[in-house]
């Protein structure tokens, strides 16, 4: 038969009573854009929408091209993950008979939608923030990665647009489409992952717990880069962070490669030179982070300098956090390979959507990145000056202030002064009534 495309699917969420007949999902409401079409995000066979009911929202991930296995791998990874779901991934739900098109049933995935941002939008946003960045690389290094090690299984995709940042400072990983769980030993890989974040040499037949080790070197490094020097988000294309996969495939040539390598901060250098090293080895030999930590010393970079001229990024709404899929792009198509997706144009919507959700491509939740603004660095330490202003406006601040307080206790002084006067009229007319009442009673009593 032939498969609903986008297009397809977003006529028929338009009626979620029809499509999501017997499901809690039938009396959902659609998230829309301004026109009125439901707000929808792309990938390379997946889109996203966002559907709230009682309370709850959620990104549902409809596939646009038929996959086998797939069912048999959510439900291997559902029950992997059962009793151990690591604190980055969000709840799914793959459901066999998702959503109905033209009378007939089609898969999708369900996800719980989480409020965040995609790791470059995040990064975007707080170039003048170089502890947050850190910050971040940390719970990269002790969070997702370590979790993903600890249970010998592989995202397989790691990248900017799978990896979301919480209001709360929280790393989320979305898009479990490809991951290698042990039960897969053997197998050839769905596919290759983002070519930005991938081995140079990568193919169909690396596949395995190790696959996430290029990639997890490759951001934890951006992060701590451009937290080093704010001026590398120059190499940002809004495909990537600060590396693409022709800086891998030639080092040497490598004008990103050749900045961090000289770089004052010694985390940043070393680790450009593990990076460089590792784009020579064969994928399956690759380290993994910790390891290639061990003998590298920890950042001690004073602030990043701050970008003098930056680069306007053109702000999309991000996608809601769900299940597999690839990184949500820009409202232009994705010049990469692989699942990244991007918001369809003909239903983009004019205002920024709620952020969190499925990507469509990966069903992660992404965020609209926002533009990029002229950002200044607080001047710190300048001598005051005896007869600024600023101290004119203080000093005239205190004095209407002392003003207004004398004026509030010269009231409440002739408030007093009336409220003695009163007791006083009163105290004196009671004393002359008293006064005439006795002498009354004295002329009248018997001689």
């Amino acid at each position: 038969m032939t498969w609903p495309g986008i297009t397809d699917f977003s006529e028929a969420i338009q009626n979620p009573p029809l499509c999501f007949a017997g499901t809690e999902l039938e009396a959902a409401t659609v998230a829309v854009n301004q026109r009125g079409m439901p707000l929808v995000f792309s990938g390379s066979f997946a889109c996203v929408y966002s559907v709230s009911t009682q309370g709850r929202t959620f990104a549902v991930r409809c596939f646009t091209r038929e996959v086998e296995d797939q069912q048999t791998r959510y439900n291997e990874l559902s029950n992997y993950l059962i009793n151990v779901l690591p604190p980055s991934f969000v709840h799914f739900q793959y459901l066999e008979e998702g959503i109905r098109f033209k009378g007939s049933w089609y898969p999708m995935v369900k996800m719980e939608w989480v409020e965040g941002e995609v790791l470059s939008s995040f990064v975007d946003s707080r170039l003048g923030e170089p502890d947050t960045l850190r910050r971040i690389a940390a719970q990269w290094r002790g969070g997702p990665t370590a979790s993903l090690r600890g249970l010998r299984i592989a995202h397989n995709d790691l990248q900017h647009g799978n990896v979301m940042v919480q209001s709360d400072g929280r790393i989320r990983l979305v898009d479990y489409d490809g991951m290698f769980l042990p039960k897969f030993s053997g197998e050839r890989s769905p596919e290759l992952g983002h070519k930005n974040y991938q081995h140079p040499e990568r193919s169909a037949e690396d596949y395995g717990e190790h696959i996430d080790n290029f990639p997890s070197l490759v951001v934890y490094l951006s992060l701590l880069a451009v937290a080093s020097d704010s001026n590398l988000w120059q190499f940002y294309n809004e495909d990537n962070m600060i590396f693409t996969r022709s800086d891998y495939a030639d080092p040497g040539k490598s004008e990103i490669f050749n900045r961090l390598k000289k770089s004052s901060d010694a985390t940043v250098a070393k680790l450009a030179e593990s990076l460089e090293e590792c784009c020579g080895l064969p994928v399956d030999q690759v380290p993994d982070l910790e390891t290639i930590l061990q003998n590298i010393p920890q950042s001690t970079a004073s602030s990043p300098q701050v970008r003098s001229t930056p680069t306007p990024s053109p702000a999309a709404p991000s996608p809601p956090i769900a299940p597999p899929a690839s990184a949500p792009q820009s409202a232009n198509p994705p010049t990469t390979s692989g699942s990244g997706y991007r918001q369809i144009i003909q239903v983009q919507p004019t205002a920024t959507p709620r952020v969190g959700g499925p990507s469509p491509a990966t069903g992660a939740a992404s965020s609209a990145p926002r533009p990029m603004t002229q950002r200044s660095v607080r001047s710190t330490g300048s001598p005051s000056r005896p007869f600024s202003l600023t101290g004119m406006f203080v000093q005239m601040r205190q004095n209407f202030s002392d003003n207004v307080a004398e004026l509030r206790m010269n009231a409440r002084y002739y408030e007093f002064k009336k409220v003695a006067l009163g007791v006083a009229i009163i105290a004196a007319m009671v004393s002359v009534l008293l006064t005439a009442v006795i002498a009354l009673a004295i002329s009248q009593a018997p001689s």
